[in-house]
């Protein structure tokens, strides 16, 4: 039974809503539920079957939207905040993986358009399902998080060059070197052009709805802008997706840029639920069983091929082998973007239906099986710290062996960096702990005294001299690392005073009980700050507040 426009939204949407639920309670990302409703309201299961074609349509809206929302977030600082590793690395990682992917195509006997689109889909993990398995404070506080977060930054501006590249490749001609030439020269043309003058005219005609002082106008105007950048960029035969993308790049250096996303992640998220409904429509569980071999031998080029790569690219960066092998475990899935990528093959021809299946089966799987995959390679890489608790390669500085009670300050972010200044300046000897190699090598040219490692791991700090030691200031986001580096300064040196920060009343409490003197929570000592200036102006003197404080805490 099939129905009208209105019955197959709902259809569609409901059944998204209740598996997607279903699956966010079973700890998988809600994607996984989403793809399932596609297959429910599908033509291969039984009862209602959604009008495929209308849902199509509907998809490519939410193709558009997610390709906008990465544009607008897009700053060319971004380049260079992830790191020369990430910068170098993530188009060597790819380029790695499509090759990896391109030789398993072939050898089951696909054509070699087909191939380069299944390397495609492998090669790019998600945003969407890193989070999920890692949880935001991990992928903020600790450095294979950030580490791993950048690298989906630089993917997602690679899943843009991948669109264009295979769109040219997989266009049907009698000049495929002339054409993909042609292709090329218009898509460049199209950037340009949105760029000039998008960058001028979009900010100027969103501001101008701005000023009407009301928020609907101010949604309709950004979703014209979205959808008809990329309508303009279909006409004259770009990608969707290019266009849409292009269409955030010219409004992300706008003052606008933030409401704009604000007002676009709404309407993306819907019309990305129905982009992954239409994945599950299209997919067919009868090709994913029959081609069984192509499918596992796909998820291993999802999983080894691409965890693998970065791993090894991320520990000839420099960083410890623990570090680089939890980062390639965090990237080890397909996601979001290996769906765009694949129905862009589907729609140009160059994917038939069950090659398809096949490719968004083994990206399923991948998914499903992140979690555990991120597991194992962070129990690898607890043993692999063990093994090779690590130092700088080549560089045999370490801390004055006659060093007494001195300060070690662990993590040389930027709180770490201003205890340090501020203990130079009073002339208080001082030893950095830092995992993040490429800072400590620049620190140490710079003649300052840091340890490489993580500190968590007790000879790191032996390393440190933790034994002798007055003090230790724990200046990193990492919980776990956090209580790891203040049980074993405490084991080694009893008379250790350990300042360290927390992120919760939780946390507070777990430091406290293990013997960490001073515990700053963040929250409540900009509460205290705001608290004291405000007391301040109505006359409140500083002992007063100080006693209000310690009534307070």
């Amino acid at each position: 039974m099939t129905g009208g426009l209105a019955i197959t939204l709902l259809a569609a949407l409901g059944t998204a809503l209740v598996l997607g639920a279903l699956a966010h309670r079973l700890g998988m990302p809600a994607i996984i539920g989403y793809i399932a409703a596609g297959l429910v309201v599908g033509p291969f299961t039984p009862g209602f079957v959604a009008n495929r074609d209308e849902v199509q349509e509907f998809a490519g809206i939410g193709v558009a939207l997610l390709m906008f929302s990465i544009g607008l977030r897009f700053r060319l600082a971004e380049l260079f905040d992830v790191g020369r590793t990430v910068l170098v690395g993530a188009p060597l990682q790819v380029l790695i993986t499509v090759g990896l992917g391109v030789g398993a195509g072939l050898l089951l006997g696909e054509s070699m358009v087909e191939s380069l689109f299944m390397g495609a889909v492998a090669s790019v993990a998600s945003t969407v399902v890193l989070v999920k398995v890692a949880g935001e404070a991990t992928l903020g506080g600790s450095l294979h998080g950030r580490i791993a977060l950048s690298w989906t930054i630089m993917q997602d501006l690679i899943t843009v060059v991948l669109v264009v590249i295979l769109t040219a490749i997989a266009a049907p001609s009698d000049q495929p070197l002339l054409d993909g030439v042609i292709s090329t020269v218009v898509a460049m043309a199209f950037v340009a052009g949105v760029l000039v003058i998008g960058s001028r005219i979009l900010p100027a005609i969103l501001g101008r709805v701005a000023l009407l002082g009301s928020r609907e106008l101010f949604v309709v105007a950004v979703a014209v802008v979205a959808i008809g950048t990329a309508a303009a960029a279909e006409a004259v035969g770009v990608s969707v997706a290019l266009g849409a993308f292009v269409a955030g790049l010219a409004l992300a250096e706008s003052d606008l840029a933030a409401s704009v996303l604000g007002e676009v992640v709404p309407l993306r998220e819907l019309f990305a639920t129905i982009f992954f409904v239409s994945v599950g429509i299209i997919l067919q569980p009868a090709a994913v069983l029959a081609g069984w071999p192509v499918v596992l031998t796909l998820l291993i080029v999802i999983v080894v091929g691409k965890g693998l790569p970065i791993a090894g690219i991320a520990a000839a960066g420099g960083h410890r082998l623990g570090t680089a092998f939890r980062a390639g475990g965090l990237l080890s899935q397909g996601g979001e973007f290996s769906f765009v990528l694949a129905t862009v093959g589907l729609e140009l021809g160059a994917l038939d239906v069950d090659t398809f299946s096949h490719a968004m089966g083994a990206v399923v799987l991948s998914i499903l099986v992140a979690s555990p995959v991120a597991a194992a390679a962070g129990r690898f890489g607890d043993l692999l710290d063990r093994r090779f608790p690590g130092s700088i390669p080549g560089d045999a500085t370490v801390p004055d062996e006659d060093l007494r009670r001195h300060v070690i300050v662990v993590g040389f972010g930027v709180v770490g960096r201003t205890v340090a200044r501020v203990l130079d300046a009073r002339a208080i000897p001082w030893v950095g702990i830092d995992a993040d190699y490429p800072a400590v090598r620049r620190a140490r040219e710079a003649g300052m005294p840091l340890v490489y490692g993580d500190a968590a791991t007790l000879t790191i700090l032996e390393a440190a001299r933790v034994e002798h030691a007055s003090t230790m200031v724990i200046a990193i986001d990492d919980a776990l690392a956090t209580r790891q580096a203040a049980r074993h300064g405490l084991d080694r040196n009893q008379r250790l005073h350990i300042v360290a920060r927390a992120h919760s009343a939780q946390e507070e409490t777990e430091l406290r009980r293990m013997g960490v003197a001073r515990v700053i929570t963040a929250e409540r000592e900009l509460g205290n700050e705001l608290l004291r200036h405000t007391l301040g102006r109505f006359g409140v003197s500083d002992r007063e507040i100080d006693a209000i404080l310690r009534r307070k805490g």
